[in-house]
């Protein structure tokens, strides 16, 4: 075995040398300037489970959102976080600024994008809204949907409806539900509906009652109770506007609950799991997929869903640069890895970026 010479030996020393600079630099900033702005906050608690110490990087989002590295937050331990800034970093400070702590998941990914690149997403969901029911209609319209598909697939939808509701998610939803309601002033809600419904209700039940010979059998022979009336009142108490009004109204307060939409999630869930565990399902889109009688919308549809796809995902990654965002790349990152990462974000007070991220709870700073 060859020994190294002094030289090698020297050169070696030196390499790790300037490695360690290298490192002691991206983490605290150039040892040759004053030392980084460091303040220490208060944990928040849904961080615990994460190891510790931990480092991660720390951003402020410029006015078009694009984010600029500005230092580190390190994990002291299960209380403390400490946020340092690189001191060569210009025009970032604490006075009017709030940290916030965000996990890499879908939810900040969304919350990072720009109010404008949402309005773009929203106009794109609504093509892409319109392109499926245009493409839906005109496949369910031909004659090879009616003969081949239509009542094989009804079954199965209906099928997995009813067996939906044993899911054991629906008692958490049912209850659920059932708070949403009460916290939204369910009753008031009850009050100002029943002046409009109780006079149409009324004039079906007496319909109803009014002595027929014809209704009386069949009441008495047949055990039948004519409710048609009662159907036409309710289908007139929904179709009343001012009933509409309240009805929009109440769903606008159930929707501001964020349980909302934990409920429309767990409710599509259920149903999803019970219809794709039909063993009927799977053969019979299959051999609709390969239906040369549909190629056409489907092959439109592809295109179209192609396209949309890469105009979302652009307006999520790209900020008024039009360059990719580091941040959105390496959130998207970490959730294709499925890997538990933090954020921090140095945020300006009344800015953009502020009001998008208003949900986040900034830090509070450590007393002690």
């Amino acid at each position: 075995m060859r020994r190294g010479t002094p030289f090698t030996y020297a050169l070696a020393v030196a390499v790790l040398a300037i490695s360690g600079l290298l490192g002691i630099w991206g983490f605290r900033g150039s040892p040759f300037l004053d030392t980084a702005d460091a303040r220490v906050f208060e944990r928040p608690d849904w961080t615990v489970g994460i190891d510790t110490p931990g480092s991660y990087p720390a951003y402020r989002l410029s006015a078009d959102g694009t984010a600029v590295p500005v230092g580190r937050v390190v994990l002291l331990d299960d209380r403390r976080v400490e946020m340092r800034l690189f001191p060569d970093v210009e025009a970032v400070s604490y006075d009017d600024s709030r940290v916030v702590l965000l996990e890499t998941d879908v939810k900040a990914l969304w919350a990072l994008v720009p109010a404008a690149s949402k309005d773009e997403i929203a106009r794109v969901g609504e093509r892409l809204v319109s392109l499926m029911r245009d493409r839906f209609v005109a496949m369910v319209a031909q004659p090879a949907f009616v003969t081949d598909y239509r009542e094989p697939l009804q079954r199965i939808i209906e099928d997995a409806y009813v067996s939906m509701w044993r899911d054991p998610k629906m008692q958490l939803i049912n209850r659920t539900v059932s708070d949403m309601f009460n916290q939204a002033d369910g009753e008031r809600l009850a009050a100002a509906v029943l002046p409009i419904a109780l006079p149409k209700l009324r004039s079906a039940v007496f319909e109803m009652v009014l002595p027929s010979w014809e209704a009386m059998h069949d009441l008495v022979v047949e055990g039948k109770l004519d409710t048609r009336p009662l159907e036409r009142a309710a289908a007139e108490i929904m179709i009343d506007p001012k009933v509409q009004r309240l009805m929009m109204r109440h769903l606008f307060d159930i929707a501001e609950d964020e349980r909302s939409w934990r409920v429309g999630a767990l409710m599509v869930d259920a149903f999803f799991d019970t219809l794709t565990a039909d063993p009927r399902l799977e053969p019979l889109v299959e051999r609709m997929l390969r239906d040369p009688r549909f190629s056409r919308e489907l092959r439109t549809l592809e295109t179209e869903l192609s396209a949309m796809s890469m105009q979302v995902f652009s307006r999520i990654v790209e900020r008024g640069n039009g360059h990719p965002d580091t941040l959105a790349v390496r959130v998207i990152r970490y959730i294709l890895l499925n890997r538990r990462r933090l954020v921090a974000l140095v945020v300006k007070d009344g800015s953009p970026a502020a009001r998008e991220l208003s949900r986040y709870e900034p830090l509070v700073e450590s007393r002690s």
